[in-house]
């Protein structure tokens, strides 16, 4: 009988330590499955972009030879780079408003 037991209590030990194994490789699987769906939508967070308004007077604009838009501070010499479409509208506008301005004065 004590045999017996023995046989039971080995095979009963065996059996815990291959499910346990398993349990821990399901788990481990899922928690890495869930972290991975999930990783973006945790870290991901909006920036607030707040407008500033710059005079005229302050800054220096630059185009590059990839046609972006450059606007440097004169005082700290801080840059901030614009896609080129950037500068063509900005560049069209000022345009715009110089050419209006010529042609009024001629009229």
């Amino acid at each position: 009988m004590k045999n017996i037991l023995n046989k039971i209590s080995e095979k009963l030990k065996q059996l815990f330590k291959t499910t346990f194994i398993y349990v821990v490789i399901l788990v481990s699987a899922s928690a890495s499955f869930f972290v991975g769906m999930y990783y973006q939508k945790m870290n991901t967070k909006t920036k607030k972009h707040e407008v500033t308004k710059i005079l005229k007077h302050e800054v220096v604009l630059a185009v590059d030879e990839n046609n972006n838009l450059i606007i440097i501070q004169k005082s700290t010499g801080d840059y901030t780079i614009f896609q080129d479409s950037i500068g063509k509208h900005i560049f069209n506008m000022y345009a715009n408003s110089v050419w209006n301005q010529n042609t009024q004065k001629t009229q």
